[in-house]
């Protein structure tokens, strides 16, 4: 758990402020959100030194924040200083926040700057800006964690190989000198280069984008403005239907569904994307102000899901998906229906639970049951924190679901054929029960077929069912006879700069989360490191369940 911030309310919330719908607002607002670090050294790179930063409420009126937050907001002598534009502000916000700079705007040229160690680094004009804050943030993120010294914290791979500066004299620095001397570090001389990052966000900068600054600092996704070309609808209409030749099965209905045109986004560094703009990208996820606010713990203790058939030609499609979930290796609760009538389902919806799985047909009217149609838009109060509406275009209700109480969940932006959808169907069960968040489980699942674009994520994608601390890690292994090589991660998701070990090699060595380790095996090593991995394994272009390929393997396969 990440430590409370300083005026944590009662109930455990964090505490709001209130800025007015400008530039200078939201550079107020970004300012203070520095008071949920636990610190400003290198250890504000673990997640257990960064709490939840302050809500921001955008209303015209004089700015407010709460002395607490005022109090606990960090003196750096940091100063990023930015021009009179909101985009500035917005995209320099998780850099500010992670350096615990104070942020103006009124400058000529943007710039961070410390003027007591002798720091001004000019980041550029748009869209320069954006390029240079995020390789900012990655380097300083790094060296945070090639120097930090946490109790009972092994030493992170490539501490060792890393001599560009003095770890125990960066520690000893002020942050202003640690900026200061991070800025001089080549980076060639960091070991395996900038990570790769977690996540990325694309934004048209608005009102609600500052109302959601505080979820994305907190998660450290890097921020881009929006931008995306249009994708020629007849050359989807092409693809659909060479895949429709080349693909056994058939469509799940054969009139209309709800449409949605597809955006083809210019994306940045990020393992996973997130679109808080409108339209609807392919490669990311379609998030939202209400998917961020809807934010709920998962707990440790089983999960609850609810498995809905409503059409009994897909019977077979449901046989997979319960057995996933049976299969898992946590407890889970199962309610399995049939036939379910609208006000019915409207109910599963409602209730409390970790997963609602609907099978069946989307209309434009809503989900079909057997008495009609479900409207999403008429489910006042979503209990099910995540979903797979596992039926043609059901983009549109699965965002209805998010705006009306859910986190999030994959949907399907157009006709599916059965049989890829059984395949996704049962994918997604496996690796979402595991505890992959939603957007990862959706992406492994998907890759599975041919038609992988027919599937989206609405809401949060990196939410998932389990604690973060539990996620598992995923496996990818190649080769055959004996010669293998595993790569194996933690993915850093909701907890950028924690650490795993590898479940090979000595064991010795702690990697950062979304690092790779790599092991160069024999088979009976390689059957070892698979069943000790617990999750996911791809392998020869098929995903795998670990305790099912290191049989294969043990047995010559």
């Amino acid at each position: 758990m990440g430590t409370p911030l300083a005026g944590t309310q009662a109930d455990g919330s964090p505490p709001s402020l209130r800025v007015p719908p400008t530039p200078e607002g939201c550079a107020t607002a970004v300012t203070h959100l520095s008071s949920a670090l636990a610190t400003t050294g290198p250890e504000r790179s673990h997640p257990d030194c960064r709490g939840h930063p302050p809500l921001v409420e955008v209303r015209v009126g004089e700015p407010h924040v709460p002395e607490s937050v005022v109090e606990a907001t960090p003196d750096t002598g940091i100063e990023l200083r930015l021009p009179g534009s909101l985009a500035h502000a917005v995209i320099g916000a998780p850099l500010a926040y992670y350096l615990g700079a104070s942020v103006s705007v009124g400058a000529s040229e943007p710039a961070l700057v410390a003027p007591d160690a002798g720091v001004h680094e000019p980041l550029g004009a748009m869209p320069a800006f954006q390029n240079r804050v995020v390789d900012l943030l990655r380097r300083v993120f790094v060296l945070d964690c090639l120097v930090r010294n946490r109790p009972g914290e092994p030493a992170l791979d490539g501490r060792e190989r890393f001599d560009a500066l003095d770890p125990a004299a960066a520690r000893a620095a002020d942050p202003a000198e640690r900026l200061a001397r991070y800025l001089e570090v080549p980076a060639a001389s960091i070991p395996g280069g900038l990570p790769d990052w977690h996540l990325a966000t694309y934004t048209d900068p608005n009102d609600d984008t500052v109302r959601c600054l505080p979820y994305l600092c907190h998660d450290l996704s890097l921020l881009y403005t929006a931008e995306a070309s249009e994708i020629d609808p007849q050359g989807l209409l092409t693809m659909a239907l060479d895949d429709f030749f080349r693909a056994a099965g058939s469509y799940r209905r054969e009139d209309a569904v709800p449409s949605v045109d597809l955006l083809d986004p210019d994306l940045g560094a990020g393992e996973l994307h997130a679109w808080l703009a409108d339209g609807v990208p392919l490669e990311a996820y379609s998030t939202s102000l209400a998917a961020f606010r809807n934010r709920v713990p998962p707990e440790a203790d089983g999960l609850s899901v609810a498995v809905v058939l409503n059409d009994e030609r897909m019977a077979d499609e449901r046989e997979t998906v319960v057995d996933s979930y049976r299969g898992a290796d946590r407890p889970v609760e199962l309610t399995v229906e049939e036939e379910v009538p609208a006000a019915e389902l409207a109910r599963l919806f409602e209730a409390e639970r970790d997963l609602v799985h609907y099978i069946g047909h989307c209309e434009l009217e809503g989900l079909r049951c057997p008495d009609g149609a479900l409207d999403t838009t008429s489910v006042d109060t979503v209990g099910a924190r995540a979903f797979f509406l596992n039926a043609c275009g059901s983009y549109y209700q699965g965002q209805r679901l998010v705006e009306n109480g859910a986190v999030g969940g994959a949907v399907t932006v157009r006709a599916v054929l059965d049989r890829p959808a059984a395949t996704v169907g049962a994918s997604f069960a496996r690796l979402v029960v595991a505890g992959l968040p939603i957007q990862r489980a959706l992406g492994l699942a998907r890759k599975q077929i041919t038609m992988s674009t027919d599937y989206a994520v609405v809401g949060d994608g990196t939410h998932a069912l389990v604690p973060e601390e539990s996620a598992p890690g995923v496996a990818r292994l190649e080769g055959a006879d004996g010669d293998y090589r595993l790569r194996y991660t933690v993915p850093a998701t909701r907890r950028p700069g924690d650490w795993f070990r590898a479940p090979f090699g000595s064991g010795a060595e702690a990697h950062l989360r979304g690092a790779q380790a790599t092991g160069e095996l024999d088979r009976e090593g390689a059957a070892a490191a698979v069943a000790a991995t617990g999750g996911p394994v791809v392998y020869e272009g098929e995903l795998w369940q670990a305790a099912a390929l290191a049989r294969r393997l043990r047995d010559g396969g």
